[in-house]
């Protein structure tokens, strides 16, 4: 193999010392229990099926927590930035020369970082418009979408806007008219909701009442299909000038 950065080979080192002894990932504990097996010691299972089903489970079950652990291991050494380029360039320049089991975990590895990437940085965008989540929350008529790809990534569309954007039907559609009305009414549903909450907080203001509304998510891949979350963020006193449901 051609010569590899300092990340290209602290990213392969861990992978093939996690895969050489998984136990790593469970910190030396044995993971079937010994005690299990003292007490089924002499018993023979008259249901094959059964065995082979929990073995299956347990092995999904290792094969996660052995890319968890890979995943933390480097991470405690490397920003999650230089991880996805170095597992980026590893399999551009290097997939010919590395095994099939490595590659199916770098793969693998790489998704599991760009996904936490994708939820941290949401989770922070949003704590952080609150304010907009709120005002949307009391807007029967704006949609709020959460696009990586463009600026700002979130942002709020009308209904005709948002099937522009992100059309349902015809080549490239990434979601089905059905997905979008589940979106109308999940949106009517909430958006009801919160308006119950603003009389509550009129009525209570004392009490802690939550605002509720959807988001639209657009994953980066382009083949990804279009993802629904319900929001909810703390309803703070409204001003006399606020009108809820003036949208629609």
């Amino acid at each position: 193999m051609s010569a590899l950065s300092p990340e290209q080979a602290l990213v392969l080192t861990a992978i093939d010392r996690f895969l050489a002894d998984p136990e790593l990932a469970f910190g030396g504990v044995d993971t079937e229990g010994d005690d299990a097996d003292d007490d089924t010691e002499g018993y023979e299972s008259d249901d094959d099926t059964d065995d082979t089903d929990d073995s299956d489970a347990a092995a999904g079950v290792e094969a996660v927590d052995v890319l968890e652990a890979i995943s933390k291991a480097l991470l405690m050494v490397l920003p999650s930035e230089e991880i996805e380029q170095a597992i980026t360039n590893l399999l551009a320049c290097h997939g010919d020369q590395i095994d099939d089991s490595t590659q199916v975990v770098l793969e693998a590895l790489l998704q599991t970082i760009e996904r936490d990437d994708t939820e941290v940085s949401l989770e922070t965008l949003l704590s952080a418009e609150s304010d907009l989540l709120q005002t949307n929350a009391l807007d029967s008529a704006a949609l709020l979408v959460w696009d990586e790809q463009t600026t700002p990534m979130l942002e709020e569309l009308e209904i005709l806007d948002l099937l522009e954007a992100y059309p349902c039907r015809g080549p490239g559609a990434r979601w089905t008219p059905d997905i979008f009305v589940q979106l109308l009414e999940a949106k009517g549903r909430l958006f009801r909701q919160t308006l119950l909450a603003v009389e509550i907080l009129e009525e209570q203001p004392d009490t802690r009442p939550n605002a509720h509304t959807m988001l639209v998510m657009v994953p980066p891949d382009p083949q990804a299909p279009l993802e629904l979350m319900e929001l909810v963020v703390p309803l703070t006193v409204l001003s006399s000038t606020d009108s809820p449901g003036q949208g629609g």
